[in-house]
């Protein structure tokens, strides 16, 4: 296992030269950019000390993206190497079923679901879905968001 102090990276001759035309394109994200410098100064040999100096960093960010670099051998593209990883992101509180019996109910007449209304506002659907158990919650706002995202795909 390689020290934290050097921590050299291998780079085949297409993964340097891919690297060395990302630092020198002129519209590179800076943020990827600033990634191949970390893993260019690896292969070089430079530790992590020096390299965090050189380019005005913690040591950690160095460890990390050699890290990332490392651990991404699938990976075959150089550019897919230097980017964030994804990451999950909140679980939906609403299912597509959930979704569309709202937007169903939404094209029937309050009346046909016993309400006494003549026509939905966002208010009463947010109302009638939780009162169906279609819901345990939800806001109107949200209602007007499922609303306007379907009118949007219908375009």
């Amino acid at each position: 296992m390689s020290s934290l102090h050097s921590q050299k990276i291998e780079l085949s001759k297409q993964e340097q030269t891919e690297l060395e035309l990302i630092i020198n394109k002129r519209k590179s994200p800076q943020s990827i950019v600033f990634r191949a410098k970390i893993i260019l100064s690896g292969a070089q040999g430079k530790s992590i000390l020096k390299t965090s100096k050189e380019l005005k960093c913690t040591r950690e960010t160095v460890t990390r993206w050699r890290k990332h670099w490392a651990e991404r051998t699938h990976v075959h593209s150089v550019l897919e190497k230097l980017k964030e990883a994804s990451r999950p992101g909140a679980t939906p509180k609403f299912t597509p079923e959930q979704i569309c019996q709202i937007l169903a109910m939404s094209c029937d007449k309050p009346e046909d679901h016993g309400y006494p209304f003549s026509h939905w506002s966002e208010n009463a659907l947010a109302f009638a879905a939780k009162d169906k158990g279609i819901v345990s919650s939800i806001s109107q706002r949200q209602v007007g968001r499922f609303l306007k995202s379907s009118k949007h795909s219908d375009q």
